[in-house]
């Protein structure tokens, strides 16, 4: 079926560009991707940790590079699996596969995600009818520690057993639950009442982020029975009170699922003041109440990855 698919695909672009004759058509080879994944950085230990590896790649850019060729070309973004049509026989320099993610869980904003690296094929072979497999690519953290100022303190340490109460606010510890955390054995919870509407949280730090040219995101697994606000807490001007802006809104889940939240946006409103907070609060309008369960917060910033 996916090669019916990218058969038609293939047929719909040729009569888009104006129409192909006999003798200028190429049958077309195909490129099969399955999946990306996001896997430890070798000799940096603490991507190893539980939930470090969290992801969700829902799609990639693919660019190709022709043996002999003058520049590299764009084939386009593709939901994972697929199997897309390649107008183009022989070999190839190199595959360019870049992992795209759901900018703050929205469908419509798939982007490549600056903090994880691409992955570079060479010396390939495409064959008129047939499929390279690439099955499943492996990708990394393209960042150290100096740019990550929060990794969950949700999993339990002799050393700090009281990471995650001083971390957040108003939320429960979970630290030996693995059956019900989104990685390793320890999460937080939300519990909102059916009675009460409005239920704030928040992160217990402020974190710095020098230079309006920063790339600024908050990454969280969350599973919840009511939807949640994400607060951003800043200043206008180094000498201005400090003002609060939603970011965005999180929806119920019944499942744990993982965002990427762009914080650029809503940082520009504070004229990029270096400093800031982050806060949530549970919205439960429907007055059926339930609970909010997070894991493997990770706070990302970096100026170096542009």
């Amino acid at each position: 079926m996916n090669r019916l698919k990218a058969w038609i695909m293939a047929a719909v672009v040729c009569v888009l560009v104006g129409g192909c004759r006999d003798e200028d058509a190429v049958a077309p080879a195909f490129i099969h991707i399955e999946a990306m994944e996001l896997v430890p950085t070798p000799l940096q230990n603490y991507t190893s940790k539980a939930g470090f590896c969290s992801a969700e790649i829902v799609s990639c850019y693919v660019e190709v590079f022709r043996r002999g060729g003058t520049s590299i070309e764009m084939l386009g973004l593709f939901e994972l699996p697929f199997t897309a049509p390649v107008l183009y026989n022989g070999e190839v320099e190199y595959l360019v596969v870049s992992p795209a993610i759901k900018i703050s869980g929205i469908a419509g904003t798939q982007s490549y995600y600056p903090f994880y690296t691409r992955d570079t094929i060479r010396n390939l072979t495409l064959t008129a009818g047939d499929t390279l497999r690439l099955d499943t690519l492996r990708v990394r953290h393209r960042v150290g520690l100096e740019s990550i100022q929060l990794f969950e303190p949700f999993e339990y340490s002799p050393e700090t057993p009281n990471t995650a109460s001083l971390a957040m606010d108003s939320i429960v510890w979970h630290p030996n639950d693995p059956e019900n955390a989104c990685s390793g054995n320890g999460y937080v919870s939300v519990p909102v009442a059916d009675t009460v509407s409005y239920v704030p949280f928040s992160i217990n730090r402020d974190f710095y982020v020098n230079g309006a040219t920063s790339i600024v995101y908050l990454e969280l697994d969350s599973r919840s029975d009511v939807p949640f606000e994400v607060y951003m807490h800043s200043r206008y001007t180094a000498g201005g009170a400090i003002d609060q802006q939603r970011v965005m809104v999180v929806n119920p889940s019944d499942h744990w699922q993982h965002i990427y939240i762009n914080l650029g946006r809503t940082w520009s409103w504070f004229n990029y003041h270096p400093d800031f907070r982050i806060s949530f609060a549970a919205l439960n309008v429907a007055g059926k109440g339930g609970e909010i369960r997070i894991d493997n917060v990770k706070f990302l910033s970096s100026s170096a990855l542009h």
